[in-house]
């Protein structure tokens, strides 16, 4: 007879949240710069299909980064009051992702071809990198209301 170990992880659900989020920044991030990998294309003159950039981009978007960006919120939402160290790492670690993303496929943009940048083809990175910031700024924010002490109802009493 085989025993299988299963590993139970005993997590709050704004931590459950911010790893899905976590996983969407990576997401968001791979896809974008094997995009615009695949814009430049193989000798750096453009694809060798015919693409429309732009319809990709917002798909690219709408699959990975607005999930991304609506998780991060929720688990803020849900862990603002008492916070959450490790729902707080993680989307620290989501917001540096996604900075470093953007500042990587910057990088990749004047290497694309002029006729392929349309539509936010151009300005993707310049939009989504202060998103990333804001990412790690609530995620910080939710460490650091978890390290402060409770204040109890009986301890209003010593302030008279």
């Amino acid at each position: 007879m085989i025993e299988f170990q299963v590993l139970i992880m005993h997590l709050k659900f704004e931590d459950w949240t911010s790893l899905a989020s976590f996983g969407l920044a990576a997401m968001f991030v791979t896809l974008l710069i094997s995009f615009y990998n695949f814009l430049i294309g193989p000798v750096g003159t453009g694809p060798l299909r015919v693409v429309e950039p732009g319809s990709l981009l917002i798909q690219l978007i709408f699959i990975s980064a607005a999930p991304c960006l609506i998780l991060a919120g929720v688990a803020f939402m849900i862990a603002k009051t008492s916070g959450s160290p490790l729902g707080g790492a993680l989307l620290v670690a989501a917001g540096v992702m996604i900075v470093a993303g953007m500042a990587i496929s910057l990088t990749m943009v004047p290497r694309i071809p002029h006729q392929y940048i349309v539509g936010a083809v151009g300005v993707a990175p310049f939009i989504f990198m202060p998103a990333g910031a804001g990412v790690t700024g609530i995620g910080g924010y939710m460490v650091a209301v978890s390290k402060r002490k409770p204040i109890r109802s009986r301890d209003l009493d010593d302030l008279r």
